[in-house]
């Protein structure tokens, strides 16, 4: 991938050089409720430590018991607060309705839902079977709408609530080797502008976050295929290509997008809805170059 002419090779920055201290306040968002699916390793887990940190009570939500539990024990030790935690498969309605009222029981009605649980595998599309597309579909596509769905009685009582999903930057130019997800999450964006249209009347706000390359151990592993690895291994090794390529040369990092959907369930974002934000470091400017 080339870099734009003339700009000549800056300096690459490691994402731990622009790590800075959470900038919210930690009452931004007290006394509201957040459910994170997804939340026990990467970005999900990023944003729940980060809604947690801004005063949220905060459940998350995934298919490993185990993974969850670490996770609960990270959030304690990164915030100094209790997290909740259920396990749940989101292709599954019934467990999603579980999801729902295990929350209300546990912390009252859910002001914020992020949506962040997802599958990928890469495929080439010429091997791609109605079996795979559906695994990522189901999980991507429909589990965000059963997790909204779910909780939209909720959002509706407290007049405020917020929907934020996580896509992908650049849905548009598609996502080669991923077509299953990259159509699950094009989707997303649509049925987020939906929910804004129609659900604004209710205060209810949805956006959503459309990450660029950020590097986790779950997409060294899960999507790209590698071996296991550590977080630092798989924060040198994937995309690294890439880095050349962002003007703000650097990859993205889980807590980048953290901070974005902090804001964007706060009411600092109080009159964005139907928004999906690009977080990409500028690598959309020189895809085409």
């Amino acid at each position: 991938m080339a870099v734009a002419p003339g700009v000549g090779a800056p300096e690459i920055l490691e994402p731990s050089e622009m790590t800075v201290p959470s900038p919210f306040s930690p009452v931004l968002l007290a006394d509201r409720v957040a459910v994170v699916t997804g939340g026990a390793t990467g970005i999900g887990l990023a944003v729940a430590c980060a809604l947690t940190e801004a005063g949220a009570s905060v459940v998350i939500a995934s298919r490993s018991a185990e993974r969850l539990a670490a996770a609960e024990v990270e959030i304690a030790r990164r915030t100094g607060r209790p997290a909740w935690s259920l396990p749940c498969d989101v292709r599954e309605e019934d467990e999603v309705a579980r999801l729902r009222d295990f929350v209300r029981a546990r912390c009252g009605s859910a002001a914020i839902v992020v949506n962040n649980a997802a599958a990928n595998f890469r495929l080439p599309a010429e091997r791609m079977t109605s079996r795979a597309m559906r695994a990522v579909l189901e999980t991507d596509l429909l589990g965000t709408y059963h997790v909204t769905r779910a909780f939209f009685d909720d959002l509706k009582a407290i007049g405020h609530g917020s929907v934020l999903s996580i896509g992908i930057a650049a849905a548009e130019q598609g996502f080669p080797g991923f077509s299953h997800a990259g159509a699950a999450k094009t989707a997303i964006s649509s049925l987020t502008a939906s929910w804004a249209s129609e659900w604004g009347p209710y205060g209810i706000r949805a956006n959503c976050i459309a990450p660029g390359p950020i590097p986790t151990k779950g997409v060294w592993e899960n999507m790209l295929g590698h071996p296991s690895s550590s977080e630092a291994d798989a924060g040198t090794q994937a995309f690294a290509n890439l880095v050349p390529a962002v003007p703000l040369r650097r990859l993205g990092t889980p807590e980048d997008v953290a901070a974005a959907a902090v804001f964007l369930s706060s009411d600092l974002a109080g009159w964005i809805t139907g928004v999906t934000l690009r977080m990409d470091g500028g690598l959309n400017l020189t895809q085409c170059l």
